[in-house]
């Protein structure tokens, strides 16, 4: 294709927010809403010697330890599976600092957590990223008041999960990690959270609606599980238990249309247990790709002086990693043969590669074009294409 001389002109359109819409309904995290309580929730179970539970103990890595069930009971009522969970369950405050038209001020979020690992005097708590994402303090409380400093130990936004840890000189229960490979649909399931932020030991009951959905939460597409357990604002990050007291989800999403209720999601505890230990012991996930560039959202006209526009997907910064090929400015045209048309679609294609892997990409070359009325980037008709590695995120 002969290269033209015309530019295609393109104005960015920073997005602040994203609306994150699924058959017409929406689903929030709500805990991007400043001075709004996170949604999360937690799981608990107690790991006393009244638990009446079969668990063995597993190495996650070195000495930090997690209960995995074998051959569970399955209690006869509600208030059983509640008595031998609840104190596993924690509340999540945080507070962020934030600076806007040169000012600082502070936002508070509140959420839920569950205590999944353990090592001496240290112990691991399980939420998500959405809860805990850029805070500058984190205090978890626990069921009988006491409060702790907590310190993020990693943390994933594609998975949503991340991982805070307390020390605590008095013995702390773990939640014991059930198999939601094993959920069958329409099983009781139950929710201990912090909903609001202040109505921490709350519990909801329901049953498991479906397994396997694929729901677009932010700029990633998760495979959650649904239930219509009630999930409120400050019960995301925490757990959603089977009739056995065993963790089998987190607590992620809901739907906010006003009109449809009893839809809500949490991220199944296989994968999350998965992610779990993968941010123990190496502080991101094992084989999740990056092409070490930061990217955006933008539009661009359809044709010159044309009300018409398109999403598009452009680098904004190369993090001075040349060898990636791409360059400043890049339209990311596709991705081993597929479109991107968004960054739902760059971290979709994204998600299919393995660190190591060898990835062709096509791009639209960009630069700073000026006029007298404004100013922008505009991109070569021609496109340009070459083949990279792909790095290991987080290292």
């Amino acid at each position: 294709m002969k290269k033209n001389k015309m530019i295609i002109r393109f104005m960015v359109l920073v997005m602040a927010f994203a609306l994150i819409l699924f058959s017409g309904c929406s689903f929030n995290v709500s805990d991007f809403v400043v001075d709004t309580p996170k949604d999360k929730e937690v799981e608990v179970i107690n790991d006393k010697e009244d638990s009446n539970k079969e668990c063995e103990t597993e190495t996650i890595v070195n000495t930090v330890v997690s209960y995995v069930s074998t051959d569970s009971k399955v209690y006869s009522s509600t208030a059983e599976v509640v008595k031998n969970v609840a104190d596993s369950v924690v509340e999540i405050s945080t507070e962020t600092v934030v600076t806007s038209w040169g000012r600082q001020y502070i936002s508070s979020g509140a959420g839920s957590g569950v205590i999944v690992g353990a090592s001496d005097n240290t112990y691991y708590i399980i939420t998500n990223n959405h809860v805990i994402e850029d805070a500058n303090d984190i205090t978890v409380a626990t069921r009988d008041g006491v409060t702790y400093k907590a310190t993020l130990v990693a943390t994933d936004d594609s998975a949503d999960i991340a991982v805070v840890k307390i020390t605590s000189y008095e013995e702390l229960s773990l939640a014991v990690i059930g198999n939601s490979d094993d959920l069958e649909i329409g099983e009781d399931l139950i929710a201990i959270g912090n909903p609001l932020g202040s109505l921490g030991g709350t519990v909801t009951k329901g049953i498991l609606s479906a397994t396997g959905r694929m729901i677009q939460i932010g700029n990633y597409s998760m495979t959650l599980l649904q239930t219509d357990t009630a999930i409120n604002p400050g019960n995301s990050g925490g757990g959603l238990f089977n009739m056995k007291g065993e963790l089998i989800g987190i607590v992620n999403a809901k739907t906010s249309d006003e009109e449809i209720e009893g839809i809500c999601f949490a991220i199944p505890i296989n994968i999350a247990k998965r992610v779990y230990d993968d941010l123990i012991s190496y502080g991101y996930i094992l084989g999740r790709a990056t092409f070490n560039v930061e990217v955006a959202e933008g539009t661009i006209s359809q044709k010159a002086m044309s009300s018409q526009t398109r999403t598009i997907v452009y680098v904004t910064s190369t993090n001075s990693d040349s060898s990636t090929g791409f360059k400043e400015y890049d339209m990311i045209y596709k991705i081993n043969g597929v479109e991107i048309t968004s960054l739902l679609d760059y971290n979709i294609a994204l998600s299919k590669i393995a660190a190591g892997e060898e990835v062709e990409i096509e791009v639209y070359r960009g630069y700073i074009s000026q006029s007298f009325w404004s100013s922008g980037i505009s991109f070569e008709n021609e496109s340009t294409t070459f083949k990279t590695i792909a790095k290991q995120y987080g290292e």
